[in-house]
């Protein structure tokens, strides 16, 4: 062997692999987090237009009413 404890070496190797699981997670996130900017933007681009199309008078608030009475 190298001189190296076997329990050292099997933490080692288990620092490295949860290493490069930590920067595979990160990458999936950055690509996540892109993804909901892009939906993010085509919903507002889509509600824009919609609100646009709308007349004033009758514009969706986005504040809703409750129901006074649940029955």
């Amino acid at each position: 062997m190298n001189g190296i404890p076997p329990a050292f070496q099997h933490l080692h190797a288990r620092v490295v692999d949860a290493e490069a699981t930590t920067r595979a997670l990160w990458e999936d996130n950055d690509r996540l987090r892109e993804r909901v900017a892009v939906y993010a933007q085509v919903i507002h681009e889509l509600r824009t237009e919609l609100d646009r199309r709308t007349d004033t008078s009758t514009q969706r608030s986005p504040v809703r009413s409750l129901p006074t009475s649940i029955t």
